[in-house]
């Protein structure tokens, strides 16, 4: 169990000295409302939340209203000092990148929420750098300003030690699209003091880009795929790559015959990562990879004219992927949800801060229509959380 934090000891110490006040004034002289009988005529409520006892019975309402107000006003500097707002909570979001699209998405929606819960977020960009992450991440636990923290790892599993100093100095931790762990097979949190781990888990997100493979094949046998990775080797696009595998092993008429990779970079990686593969395999049916990679390869299909016959699969959600399949352009994609992992985060947050339950593990994707694969027959179902 994590120690309580400071911020939370003093909210509890605040409402204690609340109630002794109540307790106190509960205690007060007995005469003071002994007489009058019926306690409505005898108190009139102002706005500060005091009780005033007028020295004599009003005549009419509107007397009450008026000798009300005036004493109200003229006995200002006897009425206890009110109460100050509670200090907000002061949240650190650790980015990847304050420049990536998606991650912008997923902040614009944080503050939505920290603004209605009295949360102050302060950003500290790492720049996909792992070493300033960790610099920062240690610079948030020693400064004792923060009462949680909101982590977009570029760190993975070495994030771990960091969370629980984190954790043990009384801070609550979400994490943010992204896996701290050895399983990427799960949205769970896998390391102790995580309050909630919200993502779609990269093998799960690979098993619906090879379910709509299949059904881009259906009517096709055999059938050749092409498989443009992100960055192959990394974690998160070998994970999604053995999800796909997974799927499309019980299908004997589907087969990857060529792979590139379009570096996250734009349509630019998935142009040159098209070309190259058309010279090696001219001839294939579906093409799969991140919108970014899918918006170049579309570019290049078109001008070889073979745009008609090649079906695009992305991954990402993005307003050009969604505009694509619309269009009959893009066979379909796996819906990207920056805006409601965001939301989520925020929300789990708040709630680890106020004594709320724990949100655990959340993917974003199983409660949207069919599971987050969007198609021609569904596209209309969805809106675009980021523009690619």
């Amino acid at each position: 169990m994590a120690t309580i934090s400071r911020r939370r000891l003093s909210f509890v110490w605040l409402a204690l000295v609340a109630v002794l006040a109540l307790v106190a004034a509960a205690c007060g002289d007995s005469d003071d409302g002994a007489a009058g009988g019926d306690q409505t005529e005898s108190t009139t409520s102002v706005d500060d939340g005091a009780e005033v006892t007028p020295e004599s019975e009003p005549e009419t309402e509107a007397a009450t209203t008026t000798e009300t107000s005036t004493q109200d006003d003229e006995g200002a500097e006897d009425q206890p000092e009110p109460v100050e707002s509670e200090e907000p909570f002061q949240v650190a979001y650790l980015s990847a990148s304050s420049a990536n699209t998606w991650l912008l998405s997923s902040r614009l929606e944080m503050e939505a929420v920290a603004a209605a819960n009295n949360v102050e977020i302060t950003e500290f960009d790492a720049q996909f750098d792992p070493g300033l992450q960790t610099t920062q991440f240690q610079d948030v636990i020693a400064s004792g300003t923060y009462d949680g923290v909101i982590l977009v790892s570029v760190n993975g599993i070495a994030s771990a030690p960091d969370i629980a100093a984190a954790h043990d100095a009384g801070m609550e931790v979400v994490i943010l699209n992204q896996v701290v762990g050895e399983d990427f097979s799960t949205s769970e949190p896998q390391v102790a003091g995580v309050s909630a781990n919200v993502m779609a888990a990269p093998f799960v997100n690979g098993r619906r880009l090879g379910e709509l493979t299949v059904l881009a094949c259906a009517d096709r046998d055999p059938c050749e795929v092409v498989y443009i990775y992100g960055i192959k080797g990394l974690p998160i696009d070998d994970a999604a790559r053995a999800g796909l595998d997974e799927v499309i092993a019980g299908h004997p008429s589907i087969k990857v015959v060529a792979e590139g990779e379009g570096q996250y970079l734009g349509p630019e990686g998935g142009i040159n990562a098209t070309q190259d593969i058309l010279q090696i395999a001219p001839d294939f049916d579906v093409l799969v990879g991140a919108d970014q990679s899918v918006q170049g390869a579309e570019i290049v299909l078109a001008e070889e004219d073979k745009l008609d016959h090649v079906r695009l699969v992305g991954w990402g959600g993005s307003t050009p992927a969604l505009e694509g399949i619309a269009a009959g352009r893009w066979f379909g994609g796996v819906f990207g949800a920056p805006g409601d992992e965001g939301r989520i985060a925020m929300e789990a947050m708040v709630s680890a801060l106020t004594g709320g339950p724990d949100f655990s593990g959340v993917d974003p994707l199983v409660d949207l229509p069919d599971n987050g694969l969007v198609t021609a027959d569904n596209v209309s179902l969805f809106t675009a959380q980021w523009d690619g």
